[in-house]
């Protein structure tokens, strides 16, 4: 999921700090929990960053320290504005659906969207395992093997997570 979102994600901490690549890749760990950036996918963005003008670097002995130029920031304000009207209509979307679901749901989803109208990744802690685990059932059931286990599975973790409270 983090991957998609690079551009925004190195745009955003270059906001209000001067980093170095390696320095970037830290924050971007920090910010995301468990997943961080290789060096082949931070630099090659960085130079392309800079090609659009939307980043400038300035030497500071043998590191490159990066920084948004002021139309970066123009375009980092114009796609944080753009981000939210799509969360405020996928809310909205939602409130819809809250009509004819699980209401825990609902607020499932809200968390997600309230989140990322933050700049944070929801559930950052276990937002691996959530990935890994919405994949895997995806894989799992859309070859329609075994949706018995599948589901005595799903009523197993469910009573583990319950017994957590």
């Amino acid at each position: 999921m983090m991957r998609g979102y690079l551009r925004l994600i190195v745009m955003k901490i270059l906001l209000n700090k001067k980093l170095s690549g390696y320095d970037l890749i830290k924050q971007i760990e920090e910010h995301a929990g468990t997943w961080k950036p290789s060096f082949g996918s931070i630099y090659p963005l960085l130079e392309k960053l800079l090609r659009d003008k939307l980043v400038k670097v300035e030497a500071k002995g043998r590191r490159k320290i990066y920084y948004l130029t002021n139309e970066g920031k123009k375009q980092l304000k114009i796609i944080d504005k753009s981000k939210n009207i799509i969360i405020d209509k996928m809310i909205a979307t939602c409130n819809a659906f809250s009509r004819i679901t699980d209401r825990r749901e609902i607020g499932f989803l809200h968390e997600v969207f309230n989140s990322l109208k933050r700049g944070q990744l929801p559930f950052k802690d276990i937002n691996p395992e959530i990935n890994e685990f919405r994949a895997t059932l995806y894989d799992i059931y859309s070859k329609g093997k075994a949706r018995k286990k599948i589901k005595a599975a799903l009523r197993e973790t469910v009573k583990k997570l319950k017994s957590i409270k």
